[in-house]
């Protein structure tokens, strides 16, 4: 039973209430009537003193909320990025949902109460905001040294030069003499270059390269097609001259 008796029997047990404290109620145990604190207090009834059930850990919210004391009770409030009345919290997946504030061009990762932006690959920045990477300009591309990189939003491209087949990180010479894709005359030589080729005209020939002409032979002498013979009665040997494309 109680061991404090406020009132001197039922009837008086209202009367008897002064003397418990303003956080106690006067009632009946057993026979014995006396002084009990309320709920969220402790003592003996005719002194009561708070409970503080956070710091006692005797309060009921969720691992994921915080705990407020109040006089006599106490409150539960989900933290940041949890929702629900405090005795229960639910993450909130704020990537799922599309609240976060990650650029377009970051990738939003979910993390317990929160989310973090990570800048996708090819841009830089805080996850807010992300600037395109210029890898041609930073020089942090892998093209080949004979193609070109053009830089493309969150990347790049390599193409190679003309003159070279591949895929831009990979570029082999074209030979375009053996391969027949070259514009010299039928009366030139083809020569094949690095990324390119040259055209000279054959003995008996001017120009170019890419357009010939036959050269008329010298006097005393006839012919065509870039052969010259000495006319009847003549003799000697006709000589080309490379340096100025002619006969000596």
């Amino acid at each position: 039973g109680l061991d404090n008796n406020c009132a001197g029997g039922v009837d008086e047990a209202q009367r008897g209430q002064s003397l418990c404290d303003p956080n106690a109620a006067c009632i009946e145990d057993e026979g014995t009537i006396g002084c009990v604190c309320n709920a969220g207090y402790e003592g003996d009834g005719l002194t009561c003193s708070n409970i503080d059930e956070c710091a006692s850990g005797t309060h009921s919210c969720d691992l994921n909320a915080i705990c407020n004391d109040n006089v006599g009770s106490f409150e539960c409030i989900c933290k940041g990025g949890f929702e629900g009345d405090g005795q229960t919290c639910t993450e909130i997946e704020e990537c799922m949902l599309a609240i976060d504030n990650c650029s377009d061009n970051a990738t939003c990762i979910n993390v317990p109460g929160s989310f973090v932006c990570t800048c996708n690959a090819g841009y830089t920045g805080d996850g807010v905001n992300c600037t395109d990477d210029d890898e041609c300009e930073l020089g942090t591309d892998n093209c080949a040294d004979s193609a070109t990189c053009d830089n493309v939003p969150g990347s790049f491209e390599c193409t190679c030069n003309s003159g070279y087949t591949g895929d831009g990180v990979n570029c082999t010479d074209v030979d375009e003499c053996s391969a027949g894709t070259h514009n010299c005359d039928p009366n030139a030589a083809c020569t094949n270059n690095e990324g390119s080729y040259a055209c000279a005209c054959n003995n008996g020939y001017s120009g170019g390269g890419v357009t010939c002409s036959p050269v008329n032979c010298p006097t005393h002498s006839s012919g065509g097609g870039g052969v010259c013979g000495c006319d009847a009665g003549f003799t000697g040997t006709i000589a080309w001259n490379a340096g100025n494309q002619d006969y000596l």
